[in-house]
């Protein structure tokens, strides 16, 4: 089951929108202009019958206008004998700032290439468009939506992918959250949990997350670190 370790690593496969780990869920904020994050993370993904699949990515976003944030993704995973690199480009504009108190919109795109070990080059593959809502609810919750398209050109496979995920946070240094999310081609939601911590305020995060998907044995976890500059 290849989707185990794609679907959580990001809910599109060329997604390097900072999508604000541990949750794939999109949210709408951008980074501030001349601002930026380097963020890494590991991830193991298993499923019945299947090799356990891991992956590395590393990831450097910056704030290039007031409402716009764009992001160099390269990641790099096994599966058995099974090796891939990638590498993506993505950005994020928010079209509606609504604050602290109002919901905010935003649109996430992004481009990426793909090869396996042994082979010259890199292949063009995934294409991604996303809407992205996040509502401020009462006592430090957020809502989270998105709704979106993907394409992966090598595949030949066009989904439509839906996220939901309520994020805490207090003001604290440990938010919480959960999600779900899923495409139109699995039928198999996956459910997810995660934890990020605040380790220096507003320069470094750690944090990890824990999933498992529906109606099958697939699991995933991720850890991670983001640091802001």
């Amino acid at each position: 089951m290849r989707t185990a370790l794609l679907l959580t690593a990001a809910l599109l496969s060329a997604d390097a929108a900072l999508a604000g780990r541990p949750l794939v869920t999109e949210d709408a904020g951008t980074v501030a202009l001349g601002a930026c994050e380097l963020e890494s993370y590991l991830a193991r993904a298993s499923a019945s019958g299947e090799p356990s699949e891991r992956l590395l990515s590393l990831q450097l976003g910056c704030g290039v206008r007031d409402d716009t944030q764009l992001a160099l993704q390269h990641q790099r995973s096994r599966a058995g004998d099974h090796r891939q690199r990638g590498l993506s480009v993505g950005g994020k504009t928010r079209l509606v700032d609504g604050g602290d108190d109002a919901p905010s919109v935003a649109l996430a795109y992004g481009l990426g290439a793909s090869a396996e070990t042994g082979r010259d080059g890199m292949s063009i593959d995934g294409q991604y468009l996303n809407g992205v809502v996040s509502w401020p609810l009462s006592g430090g919750l957020t809502l989270h939506g998105n709704l979106g398209w993907n394409r992966s050109r090598l595949a030949h496979q066009t989904s439509t992918a839906w996220a939901l995920a309520l994020e805490h946070a207090d003001g604290g240094p440990l938010d919480l959250m959960g999600e779900l999310f899923d495409d139109d081609r699995t039928h198999h939601p996956w459910v997810q949990a995660g934890l990020r911590w605040n380790v220096l305020s507003e320069r470094l995060w750690l944090d990890a997350s824990w999933g498992w998907q529906t109606g099958t044995r697939a699991r995933a976890a991720t850890v991670g670190l983001r640091l802001a500059f």
